[in-house]
C-alpha cells in the first residue's frame, strides 16, 4: 500500500517529501513493469528503428553479389586401420578427446596457407578477379613487380590469395562423427568446386606423404637400434641368472620360494599354539579360583575340556557333592525348627555338611592341578614352535635382502626383452608400411557444382536486421527516455515536486495510441457546460473535491490557477474548476486575471471589456463588473478588460487586493486564472494574496525542471500552493493502464463533441 501524502509545510521538507513519497520500504527502484512501460511510451521509435534495419537489410540482401557453396566431406578414421590389421606406428587415438583433438588439427591442416598456395598455382587462381592483385590502388608498383616473380617470394600476392581463402574456406568438424567438412564460396560455381577437390586431393598426398617419410625413418633409425638392444637383453637375462644361483632363490619367483613356505607354516602353527595356550591359562585361572559354581558353570566348555577325558570327571562329582550338601541344608534347616539346636540328629547332619565340604574342596584342588599342567605343557608348545619361527624369519631376512636386488635385475632384464621384442615388431611393420599405400582418409563425398546461391540468404539477412531492429529500437527507446525529463503521471510529480497530485484530467485527443495529435491545438477548449453528466466533468468534480479539502475544514476562497509554462492547460483547468464549483450551488467568480493574452471572454461568449483592467485602473466613466454566465446560474466572469502597461505591478498593486477582499464578501470562491510562472512574474506577485494556489502540468510536456523551477518561485513568497493537476494525461498509455483502465475505456472517444 502506498502511504498517504501529507504536504510539506516548508520548503526544507519538499527534497525529503519528493524522495520517499510513494516509494514503500524495500521496494526496488525499477522493475520490469517499469521497462515495459518505457517500451510502450516509445513504442514508434522501435517499430520504426525495426523497419529502418528491415528495409536496410533487404537492401544490402539486393546488392550483394551471388556466391556459391560447394562442400566435400572427408572421413578421419584411426590411424593404420588397414587389411593387415597392423598396430599402430605412431602413438594412435585412445578416446574420445584424443579424438577430437586430432580431426581439429587435420581441420587446421586443410585451413593451413601451404595448401591454399598450392591450390592456387594448380588452379592458376589469380587470373580470376577476386584473386588478382591487378586492380589495387595502393602498393601498385610493388604489385606490378610481383606480377613475373613466383609465388613464393611475392607477399603481396600471398597475402591477397591467404586472405580470399580465410574468408571463403570454412572447415568444420561433423559432431559425433570423424568426418570433415569442406566449403567454399565463389560466386563461379564450377571454380568453387574446383577449388575443394583440389584442396581436397593435395591434402591426402600430402598426408600420405608426411606418413610415408615418417614410416621411412622410423625403420631405419630401428635397425640401429636393434642390435645394442639384442645384446643388452642377453646379458641382463644371464645377471639374473647367475645371481639367483649364488643366492639360493628357489622357486619361480623371490616372493614363492622353500624359506618363504617354511615361514608361512610356522606362522599357522604359531598363531594356533597361541590360541591354545590363551584357553589353557583361562581354564588354569578359572580353577585357581576355587569357586564351586563357576566350575559348575563353565564346566560344558573348551575351557576345562580336557577333564572330560578323565577316569572319574571331578567336575560332576563336585556337582553331585553341591547338590547333597544343598539337600543336607535344607533337611537341616527343617529339622532345627522343629526340634532345636541341641537335638543329636542335627549335630550329625552338621558333621557331615563339613565332610561334604572337605570333599569338594579335595576335588577343587585336583582339577586346578590338573589345568595347570595343562597350562604348562601348552606354554612350552608355544615357546617352541615361536623360537622355530624366529629362526626362519631370519631366514626370510636373509632371503629378502638378495630378492631385491633380484627384483630389480629381474625387471631390468625383462624391460630390455621387452622393448627388443617391440622394436623388432615395429621393425616388421614398419618394412610392410614402407611398401604399403595405405591412408586412414576416405574422401565420403566429393565437391559438385550448387544450382542456387548460397548468398544472401534473404531469410537470415530479414532475422539479422529484425533482431539489430529490435535489440536497436529498445537501446534508442531508453536512451530517449533518459534524456526526457517530461512529466507524465501522478506519481512523477509528487516524487518531484513533493506536492500532492490533487487531480488528473485526461487527454480526449488522444483515444489511440496511434493518433497523431494536430500541430496547433487552441489554447482554451471548450467547458464542460455542455455536457454536465461526463467523464470530463467528474474529473473536474474530484479536483473540485480536492481544492475544498486542501487546507483542511477550512475551505480556501481565493484559489489562483497558473502553470510554468505556456500551453499546459491553465485557463481550461480554470475555466472548468469554476463552473464545477458553481454546480454544487456557490457563489463563484471567475476572474481573467491574465492581463496580456486573455482567453476566458471568447469562450464564455462574453465582451472582453470592461474588466479587471478598468477596475483596476479606477476609471469611473466606465465601470466594470462581473457579468453573469447564462448557462450556469452561479457562474460570475470578470474578463480581463483594458490591457495596462505593467501587469505585474497593477496585480500586486493594494488597489488589487482591496478587490478581492471586497470579492471574498460577495462571492463564496474566486478563481483566478493568471499567466504562466516561468513566463512573466505576474502569477507570483499575485499569489500571495490567495488561499490556494493550484499549478498545473501538462503530461508528456512539462519538464521537471519547469515544474521544480515554478515550485521555488512561489514557495519563496509563502504561496499556498493545493497541489499540482496532471492535465492532458493519455489514459491510454502504459502509465495509466492499471490506475484508470476503467476510465480509459470510457474516454476512448470524445463525447458530445468535447474535447480538451
Amino acid at each position: 500500500m502506498e502511504r498517504p501524502f501529507s504536504p510539506p509545510t516548508t520548503r526544507e521538507n519538499l527534497v525529503g517529501a519528493a524522495k520517499d513519497y510513494l516509494r514503500p520500504a524495500g521496494e526496488p527502484d525499477l522493475s520490469l513493469r517499469d521497462f515495459w512501460r518505457v517500451l510502450e511510451r516509445r513504442k514508434r521509435t522501435v517499430v520504426a528503428t525495426i523497419v529502418a534495419c528491415l528495409l536496410l537489410a533487404l537492401v544490402v540482401s539486393l546488392v550483394m553479389t551471388p556466391k556459391y557453396e560447394s562442400v566435400s566431406i572427408i572421413e578421419v578414421n584411426k590411424e593404420n586401420s588397414d587389411i593387415l590389421g597392423l598396430d599402430a606406428l605412431h602413438t594412435g587415438v585412445t578416446d574420445s578427446l584424443d579424438y577430437t583433438i586430432t580431426l581439429e588439427t587435420q581441420a587446421n591442416v586443410l585451413r593451413s596457407d601451404s595448401l591454399a598456395f598450392q591450390v592456387a598455382e594448380q588452379l592458376g587462381l589469380e587470373k580470376h578477379k577476386e584473386f588478382s592483385f591487378a586492380d589495387v590502388w595502393f602498393d601498385a608498383d610493388r604489385a606490378r613487380a610481383e606480377q613475373n616473380l613466383p609465388l613464393e617470394k611475392a607477399p603481396l600476392r600471398r597475402r591477397k590469395i591467404s586472405r580470399v581463402f580465410e574468408k571463403s574456406l570454412t572447415v568444420k568438424t561433423i559432431p559425433g562423427t570423424r568426418m570433415i567438412e569442406v566449403h567454399f564460396l565463389n560466386p563461379d560455381p564450377q571454380l568453387a568446386a574446383d577449388i575443394v577437390n583440389t584442396l581436397v586431393s593435395d591434402y591426402l598426398d600430402q598426408y600420405f606423404r608426411t606418413r610415408y617419410n615418417a614410416t621411412a625413418q622410423a625403420s631405419e633409425w630401428l635397425s640401429k637400434q636393434l642390435a645394442e638392444l639384442r645384446s643388452q637383453a642377453e646379458e641382463a637375462q644371464e645377471r639374473v641368472v647367475r645371481y639367483q644361483k649364488a643366492k639360493g632363490i628357489l622357486g619361480t619367483d623371490e616372493a614363492n620360494n622353500v624359506v618363504m613356505a617354511k615361514l608361512e607354516e610356522l606362522n599357522k602353527q604359531l598363531t594356533a599354539a597361541e590360541s591354545n595356550r590363551m584357553l589353557k591359562q583361562t581354564g588354569y585361572q578359572i580353577a585357581k579360583s576355587g569357586n564351586a559354581e563357576l566350575l559348575s558353570t563353565v564346566g560344558s566348555s573348551n575351557l576345562l575340556g580336557s577333564l572330560a577325558g578323565m577316569n572319574s570327571n571331578p567336575l560332576a562329582l563336585i556337582q553331585s557333592l553341591r547338590s547333597q550338601q544343598a539337600e543336607l541344608k535344607v533337611q537341616y534347616a527343617q529339622a532345627a525348627s522343629k526340634y532345636g539346636s541341641a537335638y543329636p540328629r542335627l549335630i550329625q547332619m552338621r558333621n557331615q555338611s563339613q565332610e561334604l565340604e572337605k570333599a569338594i574342596q579335595a576335588e577343587i584342588d585336583k582339577v586346578a592341578a590338573r589345568a595347570e599342567n595343562d597350562f604348562l605343557a601348552a606354554k612350552n608348545a608355544e615357546d617352541l614352535l615361536r623360537a622355530a619361527f624366529e629362526r626362519q624369519k631370519e631366514e626370510a631376512n636373509k632371503l629378502n635382502d638378495s630378492a631385491v636386488r633380484y627384483t630389480i635385475m629381474k625387471r631390468d632384464a625383462e624391460s630390455s626383452r621387452e622393448l627388443y621384442d617391440d622394436l623388432l615388431r615395429k621393425l616388421k611393420e614398419a618394412g610392410v608400411l614402407t611398401g604399403l599405400r595405405s591412408s586412414n582418409l576416405v574422401v565420403v563425398d566429393p565437391a559438385r557444382t550448387s544450382a542456387k546461391p548460397l548468398r544472401p540468404s534473404y531469410p537470415i539477412n530479414l532475422s539479422l536486421g529484425l533482431g539489430v531492429g529490435l535489440l536497436s529500437g529498445i537501446g534508442l527507446a531508453f536512451a530517449q527516455e533518459g534524456f526526457d525529463s517530461t512529466l507524465r503521471t501522478t506519481e512523477q510529480v509528487e516524487a518531484v515536486a513533493g506536492l500532492p497530485a490533487v487531480g488528473i484530467i485526461p487527454d480526449l485527443a488522444a483515444g489511440h495510441a496511434w493518433q497523431l495529435r494536430p500541430a496547433h491545438t487552441p489554447t482554451v477548449a471548450c467547458n464542460i457546460l455542455d455536457s454536465p453528466s461526463s467523464q470530463l466533468a467528474e474529473c473536474y468534480r474530484a479536483l473540485r473535491t480536492a481544492l475544498l479539502f486542501s487546507n483542511g475544514e477550512v475551505s480556501p476562497k481565493v484559489i489562483l490557477v497558473t502553470s510554468a509554462l505556456p500551453q499546459e492547460g491553465k485557463t481550461t483547468v480554470s475555466l472548468n474548476s469554476a463552473i464545477a464549483l458553481a454546480y454544487q450551488g456557490a457563489k463563484v467568480l471567475l476572474i481573467d486575471a491574465d492581463l496580456r493574452r486573455p482567453e476566458l471572454h471568447a469562450c464564455l461568449g462574453v465582451p472582453a471589456q470592461p474588466g479587471l483592467g478598468e477596475l483596476l485602473a479606477d476609471e469611473e466613466s466606465t465601470p466594470a463588473k462581473p457579468t453573469a454566465c447564462a448557462k450556469a446560474p452561479n457562474l460570475f466572469l470578470l474578463p480581463a478588460g483594458y490591457r495596462r502597461p505593467s501587469p505585474a505591478e497593477t496585480l500586486g498593486s493594494e488597489r488589487m487586493r482591496g478587490l478581492l477582499n471586497a470579492f471574498r464578501k460577495r462571492f463564496d470562491f474566486v478563481v483566478i486564472d493568471t499567466p504562466p510562472v516561468l513566463a512573466v512574474t505576474d502569477a507570483v506577485v499575485l499569489s500571495k494574496a490567495a488561499d490556494s494556489v493550484l499549478l498545473v502540468v501538462r503530461s508528456a510536456a512539462t519538464t521537471e525542471q519547469s515544474l521544480l523551477r515554478a515550485r521555488d518561485l512561489l514557495l519563496r513568497v509563502n504561496a499556498r500552493i493545493a497541489g499540482v493537476l496532471v492535465n492532458r494525461a493519455n489514459i491510454h498509455s502504459s502509465d495509466y493502464y492499471n490506475s484508470y483502465a476503467c476510465l480509459g475505456e470510457r474516454f476512448g472517444a470524445p463525447q458530445n463533441g468535447i474535447s480538451q
